[in-house]
């Protein structure tokens, strides 16, 4: 069984070096995602729309959820992607009442909650965590997204479940993901040879699979190509590599179900 606990769909710029965005964007389409993942063979997955961080509305977030969901079936588990705007406009989180999204997500880089807004930070995860409803962090290697950086966080909200996404840097990642068992990582764009240190730190147990699929097509300019076919290659080959370095079924689907189910 195959569960991605990082996947994207929406509008995204097209990167064209490590620094720089260009001005011309790109959308990814839910059926498109949605189809790609089935005929890759997977399960469920969690999503968030990479709209939020381009100034989309919440009614068009709301409406990529519907569709993906609709493409895909009951597997689509969507992540409501939390903006400074979104949170101004509803900071009590009326929106989680209609029982479309089953979680949310935070991302630092999009608003600087943890540089610029540590209290509203922690009054969300409050809110979170009263509702019992699962958050997806970016974390990695830049200012305010550092795992020992949003660990305080994650310590002060202990009935929450968390997921670090990205497991970057992973040697951070697992001295956090042992101070802090109501924490989990996902391994989108974590290179699949460092899973054997994962296990051998003993935190296999906190670790889900996951690609962040379709952000790779911000690497490369696909314009002019079959954007299905390409996802589509470069998910398989994601698979190939992941069971090459022993990926458990644990970490391809069992924490997945512990991370995302209320009660398990």
């Amino acid at each position: 069984m195959i569960c991605d606990a990082h996947i994207h769909v929406g509008r995204y710029y097209r990167m064209t070096d490590a620094e720089a965005f260009d001005r011309s964007d790109f959308y990814y389409e839910p059926k498109v995602v949605a189809d790609v993942l089935k005929r890759c063979g997977v399960d469920e997955f969690i999503f968030s729309s990479i709209s939020s961080q381009r100034h989309a509305t919440i009614a068009e977030v709301e409406r990529e959820a519907c569709e993906t969901q609709a493409a895909f079936g009951p597997g689509a588990h969507p992540f409501y992607w939390v903006t400074g705007p979104f949170y101004d406009a509803d900071p009590d989180f009326k929106i989680l009442d209609k029982g479309l999204f089953e979680g949310v997500k935070i991302h630092e880089l999009e608003t600087p909650w943890v540089k610029e807004r540590p209290k509203d930070l922690d009054r969300i995860l409050s809110v979170l965590e009263e509702r019992d409803v699962p958050v997806q962090f970016h974390s990695g290697e830049d200012e305010g997204c550092y795992p020992h950086e949003i660990l305080p966080f994650a310590k002060r909200h202990s009935r929450l479940r968390i997921d670090f996404a990205h497991c970057r840097p992973y040697k951070e990642m697992i001295e956090c993901l042992k101070e802090c068992p109501n924490l989990f990582t996902d391994t989108a764009f974590m290179p699949a040879e460092y899973y054997p240190e994962l296990v051998a730190a003993s935190v296999e147990s906190q670790v889900m699979f996951g690609t962040d699929l379709p952000i790779q097509g911000g690497f490369y300019d696909w314009v002019d190509e079959d954007v299905a076919k390409a996802l589509e290659h470069f998910y398989r080959k994601e698979l190939a590599a992941v069971r090459a370095a022993g990926y458990s079924d644990a970490v391809m689907c069992g924490n997945f179900k512990r991370y995302h189910t209320k009660g398990i």
